[in-house]
């Protein structure tokens, strides 16, 4: 029992002693782990170890911003000598390729090592004897993972008294809660640090979305592309050019920071070509070189070029230009450098964009000023609220406007007093259909106006002078007045004589048939006169009694006189014009005339067993009405001159249909005179429809 006792008091001496080593362990964790923040916990670890050790100096070295070194961090002492603190404070231990027998290798592995006066550690490591001015001193690595994150170095030079096993074994103790702790607290420090340069980017990439889309010059989106990338980069020379796919060419902009003028720059590159950049552009892909001397196709515009960071700028999946920068430092871009450049050349691809659409914009908007200013006809714009978006030097002059004045913005109503101009407006905005009629302007001159809206735009009003037109027109129309008035009295002569003769000689079958054509013939000659006197009658301003028509009672009446027609070829005449329709304002004896030839040209170029059908409604202060069939229908190329004078339909199906080609020339005449509007619609084997509109009574 006595024997024994020696024995436990040591063990209780040993189990005390771990106790009191795990509380100081335990509370040196509990302290390190108050703070996140990287400096205040450096500070406090060095506090501890100090404390826990019983040493006298401490020395902290941490990673750097890329893993690959250690350097100094912080201590708890100054050197008397700012040399040596200056040495102590800028010393860096590359990580990579140590030596496997190097201290640097044996930290990597954990292992700590004491290094003493006289043994050959310091002599190996006379680099760091140096720089901590110490040749005692005991260094311990801080592992996390199996990775180095940090170096703890201890030593008592002051009073020179050398490091004992007891303090060794304290730091060692220590190592392990201190490298979990300082692992935190790097990791807090680089979310900070991510965090703080993520709300810078997006601040400057905010300033910069900013300034942008205050401008749309083109030169000053490319300075002020480069410049950004250069603050952000710390970059010593940038280029921007624009990049042309279809000549596989690049037009540099703008260059900052090189020696040389913009010609010396232009002809290096002619001569060697345009290196990085140009690949780039044709690859659309981003390139770093960390190194120009490694890549053949760099081509050196400043002596002092190290690395260069180039960038393509797209829009739509094309490069439409490329960013290049260059730095005279070796590996001088990193990739948050890469990333910013590239944010920064989607930004500026949508500037260039906006800013080269605005330019081309201006010159069409200039183009085709210069275009309306020198075209003789008359083209006038009108928005929704019936204020001018646009009138020509002919508009105006056509008005009797003052040519130096400012009209747009203003109301037509305001501008112009020409009635004829604005009821024309009026009708064509009430109905949403175009209006062509002729106007008579103030000069007295004589305009084809036509008066089309559009959705989107207004009221688009294109004027053409026919003055000329109609003066010859007038001298034609009444020398074929005259003409036709002349002939009449040969073809009553001719027409006397065929009676005559029938009644006095005695006429053969044969020869009663030839009489018989030279009746039909001077019947159609007459009918031929008659159509170019009405017709000429009608253009020189024929009077017509205006009053409120029912336009079903004119329909019904047509209808029935050309039924007996419509019947010899088993034909079906539909109506589809109600009693209740309301009534037009015009000439009923003339609208039964355009009614009947329309109706009567539906009949006749219809074949056997077709139909023909009539519809009406009314569309705001306007009557429309149709008439539609399942004829022979009217080629595009025939379309055009349908209402043109003795234009006819020349095909093998109507050589038998007998015709003056008055009859639609005629029809059109008359509506114009009653203030409305013919059209057509047709499709070859499919039939024709006319459209009609005429005004409605008040």
């Amino acid at each position: 029992m006595t024997d024994m006792l020696p024995g436990l008091q040591t063990e209780n001496a040993d189990l005390k002693s771990e106790i009191e080593r795990l509380k100081a362990v335990n509370k040196i964790a509990l302290m390190l782990g108050t703070t996140l923040d990287f400096d205040a916990f450096v500070d406090q670890l060095i506090a501890a170890i100090a404390d826990y050790a019983g040493c006298e100096r401490v020395i902290i070295l941490v990673p750097g911003d890329q893993d690959i070194m250690l350097e100094y961090g912080v201590s708890n002492f100054r050197l008397p000598a700012s040399d040596k603190q200056a040495a102590l404070e800028s010393l860096r231990i590359p990580l990579y390729q140590a030596d496997d027998h190097s201290i640097i290798s044996s930290w990597m592995r954990g292992e700590s090592v004491l290094v003493e006066r006289g043994d050959t550690a310091a002599s190996a490591n006379v680099w760091l004897v140096e720089s901590l001015a110490s040749q005692h001193f005991f260094t311990c690595p801080l592992r996390f993972d199996g990775q180095l994150i940090g170096l703890a170095i201890i030593d008592n030079v002051a009073s020179g008294t050398p490091l004992h096993n007891a303090q060794c074994e304290a730091l060692r103790t220590v190592a392990e809660s201190a490298a979990v702790a300082l692992q935190n607290a790097r990791l807090h420090r680089r979310t900070v640090l991510e965090l703080a340069d993520n709300m810078r980017e997006m601040y400057i990439l905010r300033q910069i979305d900013r300034e942008l889309n205050d401008t749309i010059d083109l030169t000053h989106v490319f300075h002020m592309t480069l410049d950004w990338a250069l603050r952000f980069t710390n970059a010593q020379y940038a280029s921007l050019a624009l990049y042309s796919e279809d000549s596989d060419s690049l037009r540099f902009m703008v260059e900052y920071g090189y020696d040389q003028p913009s010609d010396k720059l232009a002809a290096i590159r002619n001569e060697y070509g345009a290196g990085v950049t140009h690949r780039v552009a044709r690859s659309g892909h981003a390139e770093v070189v960390p190194d120009i001397a490694t890549d053949p196709d760099f081509v050196r515009l400043a002596a002092n070029v190290r690395s260069q960071l180039s960038v393509p700028v797209m829009r739509e999946d094309r490069v439409i230009a490329v960013i290049s920068l260059e730095s005279r430092k070796l590996n001088g871009f990193t990739d948050n450098h890469l990333d910013f450049v590239a944010k920064l050349a989607t930004r500026a691809g949508v500037a260039i964009d906006n800013a080269r659409l605005y330019e081309e914009s201006i010159r069409e908007r200039e183009k085709l000023s210069h275009i309306l200013s020198n075209t003789a006809d008359v083209i006038i714009v009108i928005g929704a609220d019936d204020r001018l978006l646009l009138i020509n030097q002919s508009a105006l002059g056509a008005m009797h406007l003052y040519p130096n004045e400012n009209y747009l913005g203003r109301s037509i109503f305001d501008s112009f007093d020409n009635e004829a101009f604005l009821d024309a407006y009026r009708r064509a905005k009430a109905t949403g259909e175009s209006v062509t009629e002729e106007i008579v302007m103030p000069s007295e001159r004589i305009f084809y106006a036509n008066v089309r809206i559009h959705e989107s735009i207004g009221c688009i009003i294109v004027m053409h002078d026919i003055t000329p037109f109609k003066e010859m027109d007038k001298l034609k129309s009444e020398l074929i007045a005259t003409v036709s008035h002349d002939l009449k009295q040969p073809l009553g002569v001719m027409n006397g004589y065929v009676e005559l003769l029938m009644m006095q000689q005695a006429v053969s079958p044969q020869g009663l048939n030839h009489i018989q054509m030279i009746r039909r013939a001077v019947q159609n000659m007459r009918q031929l006169i008659d159509d170019l006197l009405d017709l000429t009658k009608i253009e020189a301003g024929i009077k017509l009694d205006l009053q409120p028509v029912p336009i079903n009672s004119v329909i019904v009446d047509c209808l029935e006189s050309l039924r007996p027609t419509a019947q010899n070829k088993q034909m079906t005449i539909i109506s589809d014009v109600h009693e209740t329709m309301p009534q037009v304002i015009g000439d009923k004896s003339r609208l039964r005339q355009v009614l009947m030839n329309l109706i009567g040209n539906a009949v006749k170029y219809t074949p056997p067993e077709g139909w023909v059908k009539v519809t009406a409604e009314s569309r705001g202060n306007t009557l429309r009405l149709a008439i539609q069939d399942n004829g022979l229908g009217i080629s595009p190329e025939d379309q055009i001159h349908i209402f043109d004078r003795f234009y006819r339909v020349r095909r093998p199906e109507t050589d038998s249909i007998e015709g003056t080609g008055l009859g639609l020339a005629i029809v059109k005449s008359l509506v114009e005179a009653h203030h409305g509007q013919i059209g057509l619609e047709s499709r070859l084997g499919e039939g024709s429809t006319f459209y009609l509109t005429l005004p409605l009574a008040g």
